[in-house]
């Protein structure tokens, strides 16, 4: 008998899946003839692979306290989040935290994206739609505030896990750009991480080489991996995000 080589469950599948978070984006955005549809478009692989094979969550129970964290620190890309939201089947919470059984995100949501009172605003906002961890909107704010979510994890962990009955042992994911790690406020986030050494908590760094400005050499030129490195981190480099293996 040959050896099997191990293949991905339905390579066309996963292509229409990639394909359709990409297309809501873009679709969503142009309808609103605003917004920023390049970062969605471009993540929906990496999206995709982590929501479906790494990110620990119940569609059902969104507020379950043991679920990982998914953060978009690059809150204008907010349709990678709504798309995702949407075809996962995350449920909406009300106010008092009751899962409703409803979409958090419906298509007619996404079709009011960035309009007045729609449930998938220009930049994600905690507690107006289910699913969202936090605000993000100022950049570098959403890292910032998943190393705060890492510790928090490791908190609950020590305080409440017992041998054989461990309760809490979450953890958070981030996709941040290059605007984030340009503001002061993610260096003092990764070096504290790196400091704790959280290995509960993991970065995802679109170094994409462009802002709404034009090429990001023209004002950052960080070697970023060799500064988390520094930094006690952790590093490894992605040479194609399309590349699910």
């Amino acid at each position: 008998m040959e050896a099997q080589l191990a293949t991905r469950p339905d390579t066309k599948l996963e292509t229409l899946s990639v394909n359709t978070i990409r297309t809501l984006a873009m679709d969503a955005v142009q309808a609103a003839n605003s917004g920023h549809p390049g970062t969605p478009m471009a993540m929906a692989p990496v999206a995709y692979l982590l929501w479906n094979e790494i990110l620990r969550f119940d569609p059902d129970d969104p507020i379950w306290p043991n679920r990982d964290r998914f953060v978009l620190s690059m809150g204008h890309a907010s349709m990678l989040l709504y798309s995702m939201l949407h075809l996962t089947g995350v449920k909406a919470v009300n106010p008092q935290y009751e899962v409703l059984g409803q979409p958090s995100v419906t298509l007619e949501d996404i079709k009011s994206f960035r309009q007045l009172d729609s449930r998938c605003p220009g930049h994600p906002e905690y507690r107006w739609t289910s699913g969202i961890e936090t605000t993000t909107g100022p950049l570098g704010q959403g890292i910032a505030t998943s190393v705060g979510m890492a510790i928090a994890s490791k908190w609950l962990a020590s305080y409440f896990n017992r041998e054989g009955f461990e309760m809490f042992d979450f953890r958070t994911y981030a996709l941040c750009g290059d605007g984030c790690m340009m503001e002061g406020i993610s260096h003092e986030a990764a070096s504290l991480a790196g400091h704790l050494k959280l290995d509960n908590l993991c970065w995802i760094y679109d170094n994409n080489k462009i802002t709404i400005e034009g090429n990001t050499a023209w004002a950052f030129s960080d070697d970023v991996a060799t500064r988390f490195v520094g930094y006690g981190w952790n590093v490894t480099r992605v040479g194609d995000a399309n590349d699910l293996d």
